[in-house]
């Protein structure tokens, strides 16, 4: 950096310059040198500034700028405006035309700064708008799988859940929800982000879960507590993952392909399924499966047929085959075949294989 006590500005007598309170003036001559202080300019008015915090403004500089100007423009017109380099190209700008509409003498240059300076501005808006945007679409896409997703862990037979709005709000405040057919079905609530449902669907008719889910929403904003949390199993998601997780839970038989309902936001199942992805999922229940049932025992589900994942604890998962509920055949045997091939896929995909059960596929990922 200059030493500002001992080495004197370049400025002439006759230059222009733009000093530190952004006022255009002439340059007088230098100030004479004091030890200790900062070198100073000496302007038309016999004022002094200090002369690091001046800038040259003759045509030359002006011509470097309007240069500069033009750059920065592009920039901005052919950045994204989503991205960090769109805002730094804008901030290039705003400083340049800061400087231009102090030092600038040209009228018609002006007149096109205060043009741009227009345009900066809308499009500034517009980005903000945009980004307002899909802030809130993520929140109420992060609200919605939470709520889903809060249900289905508690209740796996959970289905046709329909949005609750309130006083004319886009974004869905809650969901009601169905469990049970004929005239077993109950249904039931829960708000935006999970942060409140029923235990029990008791509600015989859809209606008067909703004025039970609205009713809370009202003595909830009443208590200051009208803000809503999403559970910490979605921060790492992103709006991909999201959808693609939503869609799996709004199944209207709460099933899921290749795990279960209650896993489809597990980083490590969701890692799996991806590495399987060519194979047969089977449509997994959240309960009332268990792929080591006898035949004719209660939580035997024949409708569950192809390929199922889930997690095991430390980032492992196991994988395992089913046909008519069972990962075993008939007479007992592991699905052999089925299980080598997924073995083969897991190793070709980097991931580690490790001694598990007879009738599954234990894996993991090795750290990056």
């Amino acid at each position: 950096m200059r030493d500002q006590t001992t080495t004197p500005a370049a400025f002439q007598s006759g230059d222009r310059i733009v000093c530190a309170d952004g006022a255009a003036r002439t340059v007088r001559s230098m100030a004479p040198l004091i030890n200790g202080e900062p070198v100073r300019v000496i302007v038309e008015d016999g004022t002094q500034w200090i002369a690091a915090n001046c800038r040259r403004a003759n045509a030359e500089d002006l011509a470097c700028a309007r240069m500069a100007s033009s750059a920065n423009a592009a920039r901005v017109r052919e950045t994204d405006p989503d991205t960090p380099q769109w805002r730094a190209a804008l901030a290039d700008l705003t400083a340049t035309h800061a400087f231009l509409k102090t030092a600038e003498t040209n009228a018609a240059v002006l007149k096109g700064l205060a043009r741009g300076e227009r345009e900066a501005t809308e499009e500034l808006e517009r980005a903000d708008s945009r980004r307002a945007a899909v802030d809130e679409e993520e929140r109420a896409l992060r609200e919605e799988v939470a709520a889903h997703f809060v249900v289905l862990s508690h209740d796996g037979k959970a289905h046709g859940f329909q949005p609750v709005h309130h006083r004319g709000v886009e974004v869905p405040v809650a969901w009601t929800y169905r469990t049970g057919y004929g005239h077993g079905v109950r249904y039931g609530w829960v708000l935006a982000g999970g942060r409140l449902r029923t235990e029990h669907a008791t509600a015989v008719y859809r209606w008067q879960a909703e004025e039970d889910a609205a009713s809370t929403v009202l003595t909830l904003s009443a208590q200051g507590k009208g803000d809503t949390s999403v559970v910490d199993a979605l921060a790492h998601a992103s709006l991909a993952e999201l959808r693609e997780a939503l869609d799996r839970l709004r199944d209207s038989a709460a099933r899921t392909r290749g795990t279960r309902p209650r896993y489809v936001l597990d980083q490590d199942v969701s890692a799996a399924l991806e590495v399987l992805a060519d194979s047969h999922f089977a449509e997994v229940p959240n309960d009332g499966f268990d792929p080591a049932a006898k035949d004719g025992a209660e939580d035997l589900d024949p409708t569950v047929t192809g390929l199922v994942v889930e997690p095991a604890g430390n980032g492992h998962v196991t994988a395992y085959w089913v046909e008519r509920g069972r990962y075993v055949t008939r007479g007992g045997a592991p699905f052999a075949a089925q299980l080598r091939d997924i073995r083969r896929t897991f190793q070709d995909a980097g991931w580690v294989a490790v001694s598990g059960g007879s009738c599954v596929v234990s894996a993991y990922r090795p750290a990056p």
